[in-house]
């Protein structure tokens, strides 16, 4: 009996062994370790920033994890990404190019703008890799048969705002059943932390005047400025201590210089890698988008405590609620833009309610909590739920 008795006990002992063993495979297969990001652009702009801060808060979440970034040579992303721990570079000339440099390491392909989608499609052929599109701009997608099959071979198709989720559907229509894949995760705030001594120089520069700024590449069809300009300048006229600055670059930066070249109040200040030094010595933050994803320099805005007048298109209204997070105007109305930027000039208490309302609604627009949402999106992909339940993540 007790040779029966100890053949049971060692039986059961094997037994617990092969299943702790089996468990711990389980666990180790369903870790995430291993993220390739693609982003082929060729600039930095917002969508690179939030490829970056991605790429940078993964890591923070799971020490351990290994990633890739495809992106094209010389690509301007390369040079925000160099503090980043255990990230390798592999550069990609085209969609068709770099495919075996990556091979079947990655679990997860995460394709951040249009160019990235066609190289993880291409990409899960060969090597059957599961990949996530993310969409970040509001014009709708060709629905083209290439697009279609990019879209329905994904494991799931994320919008950074509501506007940009509801482009997608209407964009395919009938043609394409997303069918629990496709999900909503917001965009992020930066965490930019400004230089004191510049600070400081550029408050001597406009000392004593009221200061509105924006942000944004020098492209009217995308940015609006010349929404902006007459509003100006019929502004100026009534109050001469006003000072408007636009930092960034773009195709459009001598058609805008040569509308304002009689305003000198009007100054285009070009690409400064420190915008936030001059964000923290803006008055007023002026947005007058003709078309945006969401915006994500807004929460950069409101993270430094600087009250907005933005245009409601698209998914600015998503973050910026008229007279409680900001003063919003109809979409090209210039008219109407003058009367908001106004009235904030006028009423410095708005400003200081409208800055305070809209800070404390950061939270859920915070880095650590974007992470949060991809990765468990990523582990419930890899453990084999092909339609992933977006709503629960």
């Amino acid at each position: 009996m007790k040779q029966v008795a100890d053949a049971r006990a060692l039986l059961a002992l094997a037994s617990y062994a092969l299943a702790s063993h089996a468990l711990r495979l389980e666990i180790k297969n369903h870790m995430l370790q291993t993220v390739a990001h693609i982003n082929l652009a060729k600039g930095f702009r917002g969508g690179e920033r939030q490829s970056v801060l991605l790429m940078k808060y993964l890591k923070l979440r799971n020490p351990e994890l290994k990633q890739f970034l495809i992106c094209r040579p010389g690509g301007e992303i390369q040079k925000y990404v160099t503090d980043i721990p255990d990230l390798t570079i592999i550069e990609a000339k085209s969609a068709l190019s770099a495919h075996a440099k990556l091979g079947s390491v990655a679990q997860i392909l995460q394709a951040h703008e249009a160019r990235a989608v066609h190289w993880a499609a291409i990409h899960n052929l060969v090597y059957k890799t599961p990949y996530v599109i993310t969409r970040r701009v509001p014009q709708p997608v060709k629905n083209s048969w290439f697009n279609r099959f990019t879209f329905r071979h994904a494991a799931a198709v994320i919008g950074i705002s509501q506007a940009i989720r509801e482009s997608i559907v209407a964009s395919f229509g009938a043609s394409l059943n997303f069918s629990g894949r496709l999900g909503l995760i917001y965009s992020v705030l930066a965490h930019m932390e400004a230089d004191p001594t510049e600070t400081a120089n550029i408050a001597k520069q406009y000392a004593g005047k009221l200061v509105i700024g924006h942000v944004g590449a020098y492209v009217d069809r995308h940015k609006g400025q010349k929404v902006l300009i007459p509003a100006a300048k019929n502004l100026i006229k009534k109050y001469p201590n006003l000072r408007f600055i636009l930092l960034g670059n773009g195709s459009d930066e001598a058609v805008l210089k040569e509308l304002t070249a009689d305003t000198p109040e009007i100054e285009w200040l070009g690409f400064h890698k420190n915008v936030v030094d001059f964000i923290e010595n803006m008055d007023i933050f002026v947005f007058p988008s003709r078309n945006e994803g969401l915006g994500s320099v807004l929460l950069d805005i409101m993270d430094h405590h600087v009250p907005i007048v933005a245009s409601a298109v698209d998914g600015i209204p998503e973050i910026v609620h008229d007279r409680d997070t900001g003063l919003l105007f109809p979409n090209g109305d210039s008219q109407a833009l003058e009367q908001a930027l106004e009235e904030l000039i006028t009423k410095p208490e708005l400003r200081t309610q409208l800055a305070t309302s809209a800070y404390g609604q950061l939270a859920h627009f915070r880095p650590e909590y974007m992470a949060q949402r991809y990765d468990a999106l990523y582990r419930s992909i890899i453990k084999g739920r092909t339609k992933a339940p977006l709503s629960e993540i």
